[in-house]
């Protein structure tokens, strides 16, 4: 029985593009995620029937965006809509299948997008199916060697096979196949092809096509053309000769120049054994393998296998891995065949998003994560620590974590450089691939560093860079290209280095070997470097470098802000002459972000600092000033006082401090307004402030209530009618009664009115709903209090 990958949303990786895929051109974060080419491998279902293969893409963005698929060789055309953090899916039309030919066919499927996006390509048919994420074509290399499987001696439509898609029209392709082809190309000898923009040409073989070298060539800088590669399987059983269960294995190429020296392999989860593949893209490649030395030459593969550990694997030149899971009848275990192309410890991201399902059988999701060991303690899914231990991979300083997850959606972060693979099985059912990698060509970049940072991506404006170019070889000619107009070049340009990477410093004493940019923006740096006794596209590399320029508002703030302790909270960000822009972080006594609480800061002078980031974090400067606070002075107004109408009081105020002078506010009951203990005679409750001033210049005020209390006046009637006078049932004197409780009663027993407190008076409407009918009323009012004992009874009259 031949078995089914995930549908599409199993790989689904809601990472933002920047932490996915960054330009290979020039090993730096500028991937647009814009433009992509992918093309319809065959499958060995083919189309036809109801058991035909078909094609989806699945597209998801961190931002709403929209674009366009699309096949111009058959006049297909699609646009498409993405909504932030969604998947949409397109299904391309069976024309741009590329069935078991060896020709070029204008059937590359071209995605454009106005925004960033992500992109899977997901070919199934029945229970066979495979997916890979799909690179940009800025990400796109010009020099690829092949991973693939062997195919199924017995299975007539069962090919080892690999697809090249150029980007660019009158793209020179020399393809070296590592075994016979199909269309008769014998192995070890290459041959050309020329290709359109668009054009696709696929190679097939009965034998397993590993090794296989496609390069893009021509006669001179202009002829080399980025082209993207596919390889893998129409259909495959792995593991063991006898398996009669297999898939299709479809996985994007990543260029040699990205490839790198050190692996390390982490067991996929429940299974007993990995396959792993291995190829060489030099001469005299030495290769460690937990111990084991393999020597390999250019094009040249080495398998092996492991059973539940991991593999540590260096090299001195660059290689690439991938690792296999084996069909479920090898081992007996739950899953299926599956193909990752590894990452090298040297590309790795910092936080991902993912997604895991349970479609289709799945029955256990698992991820694997690789971070160094002194950095394991900060990884986090989904926020919270993982529950399973981290393994020390030997003493290479690493460790491995296998988590097993629900399905759901998930992000990965650290506070340092991590690869993950994710991954799931069910009866004979498996999906798998790398969760995101930062792919960058590790030994040719442009690096560029200020005198307080290293391996920027941007900085202020009018900083110092510093730029230094690495390269696998080491070079006789060097242009620089600054992207602000000016340009420098250098002949026969010093290195120190003995071995790649050779590394180049811009070095010009006309301008203290640095480059000042004065204005904010997007700067492409290029540097061209010419690698003698070679040709057409191998004789010139160009590099390509997106570094931003930020800038900052200038602030002005005031040396010292004075302000009292007793005022209330204070935004600092007000206290700023010209409000910044960007992100901000605060520091100093009594801040609670940006809120600053004199109070708790304290008397005396506080230093604040606020630290103004840019937008996207390349720039920040530091304001700090003084706030001082001053002490208030302290004022008591003294207890609540009640007395009796026609009773007088005595007040008792206290204050303290630098006191320059104090006084009650005007009223005619005081006997001293400037007095600490004035006697007072209010006729009603009163409520009177101590207004203290120090010589500071701080202020104070509090006040004590005097409350006077009088008997109940009771009206004997009202009349709720809205015309302003006596509209509701005024009680005088119940106010100095807040535990009192009034009863309103009809003339059968019925309560119609309760109120505890009497702070809403009486409208006349029932249970204060609806109005009650002219009539007379009685009331209860138990005061509660022992000033008036008893409860007050009574008639009340509404009258219209």
């Amino acid at each position: 029985m031949r078995s089914l990958h995930l549908p599409f949303t199993n790989w689904i990786l809601l990472c933002t593009i920047f932490c996915c895929l960054s330009s290979i051109a020039g090993g730096q974060n500028s991937n647009k995620g814009t433009d992509f080419w992918v093309g319809f491998m065959s499958h060995i279902e083919g189309v036809g029937g109801t058991r035909g293969a078909q094609m989806a893409l699945y597209i998801t963005s961190d931002v709403s965006t929209s674009g366009t698929v699309f096949v111009n060789g058959i006049g297909s055309s699609q646009n498409f809509n993405v909504t932030a953090n969604t998947v949409t899916e397109l299904t391309i039309p069976t024309g741009a299948y590329v069935d078991n030919i060896q020709a070029a066919l204008n059937k590359g499927i071209h995605i454009v997008s106005k925004d960033p996006i992500v992109v899977f390509a997901h070919i199934y048919a029945y229970v066979i199916s495979g997916a890979t994420l799909v690179l940009p074509t800025n990400t796109l290399g010009k020099d690829y060697y092949v991973l693939s499987a062997q195919p199924s001696a017995t299975e007539t439509y069962s090919y080892s096979q690999f697809m090249v898609i150029a980007t660019e029209d009158a793209t020179q392709v020399e393809i070296t196949p590592s075994a016979l082809t199909v269309n008769g190309n014998p192995a070890g000898v290459p041959f050309t092809v020329l290709l359109n923009k668009g054009e696709v040409y696929q190679v097939q073989s009965k034998t397993d096509l590993s090794g296989s070298h496609v390069a893009s060539t021509g006669n001179d800088s202009t002829g080399c053309k980025r082209i993207a590669v596919f390889g893998g399987t129409t259909w495959s059983p792995l593991g063991c000769i006898q398996a009669d269960t297999g898939d299709n294995l479809y996985q994007q190429h990543y260029p040699v120049s990205t490839w790198g020296r050190e692996y390390i392999t982490i067991p996929f989860a429940t299974r007993k054994r990995d396959d792993f593949k291995i190829v060489a893209s030099e001469n005299n490649t030495i290769i460690n393998i937990n111990g084991t030395i393999i020597n390999l030459n250019a094009g040249q593969t080495y398998s092996t296998s492991s059973s539940g550990i991991a593999l540590h694997i260096t090299s001195n030149n660059p290689i690439s891995v991938a690792q296999y899971s084996i069909t479920q009848v090898c081992d007996g275990i739950t899953g299926d065949p599956e193909m990752i192309l590894l990452t090298p410890v040297e590309q790795n991201i910092r936080m991902i998003t993912m997604y895991l399902t349970t479609h289709y059988q799945i029955v256990g999701n698992y991820i694997n994560v690789l971070i160094k060991d002194q950095f394991k303690n900060s990884f986090r899914i989904n926020g919270a620590a993982p529950k399973s231990a981290f393994i020390p991979v030997g003493n290479t300083g690493y460790v491995y974590l296998q988590e097993k997850l629900a399905a759901g959606s998930y992000t990965l972060s650290a506070d340092s450089g991590f690869n993950a693979i994710a991954y799931g099985f069910g009866d004979i059912e498996s999906y798998g691939y790398s969760a995101g990698s930062n792919i960058e060509e590790v030994d040719k970049k442009i690096i560029a560093n200020t005198s307080i940072a290293s391996n920027i991506t941007g900085t202020c404006v009018n900083t110092p860079i510093f730029f230094t170019i690495s390269l696998p070889y080491a070079t006789s000619h060097l242009v620089w290209d600054f992207g602000n107009g000016q340009t420098f070049t250098v002949d026969n340009p010093v290195t120190s280095s003995t071995a790649p990477p050779y590394i180049y410093n811009y070095v010009n004493l006309a301008t203290n070997n640095t480059v000042i940019y004065t204005q904010p923006g997007t700067y492409i740096i290029k540097a061209i470097a010419t690698r003698n006794g070679l040709t057409g596209c191998e004789a010139f590399d160009e590099l390509i470098y997106n570094l931003l320029i930020e800038d900052l508002p200038k602030v002005i703030t005031q040396p010292v802000y004075t302000m009292c302790s007793n005022e209330p909270v204070v935004n600092i960000i007000n206290l700023i002459g010209q409000r910044p822009s960007g992100k901000y972080t605060f520091k100093g006594d009594g801040l609670i972000d940006s809120l600053f609480n004199p109070a708790t800061a304290g008397s005396g002078p506080h230093n604040i600092e606020i630290i103004n980031t840019s937008i996207n974090g390349n720039c920040s400067q530091l304001i700090d000033f003084i706030i001082n606070v001053n002490p208030a002075p302290f004022v008591d107004a003294g207890d609540e006082i009640d007395i009796d109408l026609g009773e007088t009081a005595q007040l008792n105020a206290k204050v303290s401090g630098d006191i320059l002078d104090f006084t009650w506010a005007a009223d005619t009951s005081l006997s001293n307004p400037n007095s600490l203990t004035p006697i007072v005679t209010p006729t009603k409750n009163t409520l009177y402030k101590l207004y203290v001033n120090s010589e500071n210049g701080c202020t104070a005020v509090d006040s004590v209530l005097v409350r006077v209390y009088t008997d109940l006046e009771v009206p004997n009637a009202f009349s709720p009618n809205n015309d302003g006078v006596n509209d509701t049932w005024q009680i005088s004197g119940i106010e100095n009664y807040p535990d009192s409780q009034v009863y309103i009663y009809n003339r059968y027993g019925e309560k119609v009115f309760y109120s505890k407190g009497y702070g809403i008076p009486w409208d006349g409407a029932r249970n204060s709903n609806h109005p009650l009918p002219p009539a007379t009323y009685y009331y209860v009012i138990k005061p509660n209090n022992p000033r008036i004992p008893n409860p007050l009874v009574g008639p009340v009259t509404i009258i219209y």
